[in-house]
């Protein structure tokens, strides 16, 4: 037996025991680590939430104060987030997201589909100019179910996946992700990719909230420059592609955040808006109703700036669900 062969048993080995170890133990683990986490990343990744999440709120705050709503946030949720609630969603839905793929049978009862209408409506109609459409979201809430969930929609799911760490656990994580309708592609084989997806006329699969050895798109989150990775998608429906936006979040019987392990919750996966194909040519750029100094530095594109609407929307209905931690998310402080 190879030693990468042993090293890829060891790892399912290990996944499988940490997987199925008691929510009792993790509520543990996290109010232990956590402090910690905190002490060692003063100046890294929780550093970072802090100084994102004050500038959300300071430019959220504006907008009310104006009295120009242009995106609905939620008083509840994005003025009362802290980092410890954003860091605790990231930890448990992590492992819900590994749960789902590990296919167990609780996970998958809790999972809803909302608007299914929005995806299944624009497959259709890309279907009549012989057409595929992608699907995208970001990092939000049980995430990694997101690629598995559009296998309910299309026999043939495209997903770029980025080659990072030990390859023995990456060829784990492609076996815990896989599904006999998903194919996944390094980033390297785009242009394998676009012509599967054109061949086969399925779904792209794609988060664009992170990227990693790419350029992305410049937008204006929370009126901060940002970055958004979309030229992949415009790429497409410049080529006749059409554009699904969809999100998950998880949602717990009696709180906004998971305090307690014993919580029932749903995992509520919810497609939200169809962009057809060549978007950019038959639609004029949205009105910036809140003219923030950052405002007009970001993308023209009709395109990119209406997904980039409402991806701030998404963020700002459950900010503890979504990844502020990133290098990327707000170039002004990073």
């Amino acid at each position: 037996m190879g030693m990468r062969r042993f090293k890829v048993i060891t790892y399912k080995f290990q996944i499988n025991i940490l997987l199925r170890l008691p929510d009792a133990f993790y509520a543990i683990l996290f109010a232990v680590v956590f402090p910690i986490y905190k002490a060692l990343h003063k100046k890294r990744a929780y550093g970072r939430v802090e100084k994102h999440l004050a500038a959300a709120k300071e430019y959220a705050a504006k907008v009310y104060a104006k009295k120009m709503r242009a995106v609905p946030y939620n008083d509840s949720a994005l003025f009362t987030v802290t980092p410890r609630d954003t860091f605790r969603g990231i930890f448990w839905n992590a492992l819900e997201s590994y749960r789902g793929l590990a296919r167990f049978s609780k996970v998958e009862r809790q999972i809803v589909y909302e608007n299914e209408h929005v995806i299944r409506e624009a497959i259709a109609e890309c279907a009549k100019q012989n057409a595929p459409i992608a699907g995208i979201s970001i990092h939000q809430g049980a995430f990694e179910l997101m690629h598995r969930a559009l296998c309910r929609y299309s026999e043939h799911v495209h997903l770029i996946t980025d080659s990072v760490g030990d390859p023995a656990f990456r060829d784990v994580l492609q076996e815990l992700r896989s599904d006999p309708y998903l194919t996944e592609y390094h980033p390297d084989e785009t242009g394998r990719l676009i012509r599967e997806l054109f061949r086969t006329k399925g779904i792209l699969a794609m988060v664009v909230d992170q990227g990693k050895h790419t350029k992305g798109n410049t937008v204006s989150l929370f009126g901060c420059p940002s970055t958004l990775y979309l030229r992949l998608p415009q790429k497409i429906n410049e080529m006749g592609a059409g554009i699904v936006t969809f999100r998950t979040w998880t949602e717990y019987a009696n709180s906004r955040t998971r305090d307690s392990h014993s919580r029932k919750q749903r995992i509520v996966i919810r497609f939200e808006r169809y962009y057809p194909p060549k978007y950019d040519v038959t639609h004029k750029p949205p009105e910036i109703s809140f003219k923030d100094k950052y405002a007009r530095s970001t993308s023209e594109s009709p395109l990119v700036t209406g997904i980039a609407r409402e991806v701030e929307t998404w963020i700002a209905d459950h900010p503890e669900q979504w990844s502020w931690n990133y290098h990327g998310n707000f170039t002004k402080f990073t």
